[in-house]
């Protein structure tokens, strides 16, 4: 390896200044800035150490309570440039993320730095902003942000579909779990569609919508499916800011068709707030598990969505997220068997704010 990489130390403070100061011509980091870096709790200041010298440093830093990290800056001295020490601070930041239980390293370049904005996208970062004036000088920040992972690979077991509507996460999570247990099952668009249709509970008089619980559940059954529900509370959900009578009306029906239903087929319902456990019981069972979630963390919007719970590894819960953002340059790599730190995990997986938990869990059923 071109370098050493290491924890900075106060030490090492003078260095970093020189760096600074030889690399950027504004938004520089002063001597008391780095000093206050190295000793912070929600930072990891990262060194290149090379020939006794320090070639070049990252920082990253952690907000308490998020799944996200930023990598606020990295620099290489100017005698230490193209031999790799750039992309091997890059790599420890993205460790050091992960360490710390972070999903996503985030970062600001500038849109005139073609050389960094190559090495990030190699490196399998995608572009989700741009913001004008970001710097002292004016000049514009394009932002990045890559998913970790850690040593967990992308490749499953689980075949991963991605939906190709923006309301049907729950079906298509449905069809990677029809998929798994059946391997002759081949999912498409038509039973993306279908399975919806089967599903949802919304009024089409503005526009399609999702799909609740027990509608998933009574259609996952129908298709082969073993199903157990738990859901924090009884009742119609999704209705809180729907404002239309009629429509209420229709979403409460069809919610009631669904409950019936579930009650003649046997499947178990649990009217209560599923508990992490719950989800690594039934992983270690080999069932997979469909639970509603916050889009707010996975792609920015405070929506209800469903992901596919697929795997434990002691430290994560690992998902397939069927929703793959285009717009930001996603792809499958980005979506599927997402490690996400427990603790995260559970604060995702509620909606609203009456902080709705379900949950279902799926697996072969019995047909005989």
């Amino acid at each position: 390896m071109p370098a050493e990489i290491r924890k900075a130390r106060a030490s090492d403070v003078d260095d970093l200044a020189a760096i600074e100061k030889a690399v950027f011509a504004s938004d520089r980091i002063s001597r008391r800035s780095f000093r206050q870096l190295i000793e912070r709790e929600t930072a990891e200041m990262l060194v290149a150490e090379s020939d006794s010298r320090i070639a070049g440093y990252a920082v990253v830093l952690f907000r308490k309570g998020s799944g996200v990290a930023r990598l606020y800056s990295i620099a290489i001295g100017p005698f230490f440039g193209g031999i790799g020490i750039g992309r091997q601070l890059l790599a420890a930041a993205e460790e050091a993320a992960f360490e710390h239980d972070r999903m996503l390293l985030r970062l600001e370049v500038r849109e005139d730095n073609l050389r960094a904005i190559r090495v990030y996208e190699q490196g399998g970062y995608r572009k989700i902003g741009r913001e004008p004036g970001y710097y002292e000088d004016g000049a514009t920040a394009l932002r990045y942000e890559k998913t970790l992972r850690g040593e967990i690979p992308v490749a499953t077991k689980v075949p991963f579909y991605q939906q190709t509507c923006e309301f049907t996460c729950g079906p298509c999570c449905l069809m990677m779990a029809m998929a798994n247990f059946d391997a002759a099952f081949v999912p498409d668009p038509v039973m993306e569609i279908r399975l919806w249709r089967e599903a949802t509970t919304v009024f089409m008089m503005s526009g399609p919508g999702g799909c609740e619980p027990f509608g998933l559940a009574v259609s996952g059954y129908e298709s082969g499916l073993a199903a157990e529900i738990y859901v924090s509370f009884y009742g119609a959900l999704f209705l809180q800011s729907v404002r239309s009578e009629d429509k209420r009306r229709v979403m409460e029906l069809a919610q009631v068709d669904f409950r019936r239903r579930a009650e003649q087929y046997g499947i178990p319902v649990n009217y209560r707030p599923f508990a992490l456990d719950d989800v690594r019981s039934a992983i270690a069972e080999g069932k997979l598990v469909l639970v509603l979630i916050s889009g707010f963390l996975m792609f920015g919007k405070k929506v209800p969505h469903w992901v596919l719970a697929i795997g434990d590894d002691g430290d994560h819960i690992l998902i397939h997220d069927p929703w793959v953002e285009d717009e930001r340059q996603e792809t499958i790599l980005d979506a599927a068997n997402i490690p996400v730190p427990y603790g995260i995990f559970m604060n995702m997986a509620q909606f609203g704010r009456d902080g709705l938990r379900a949950a279902i869990t799926l697996g072969k059923r019995d047909t005989q």
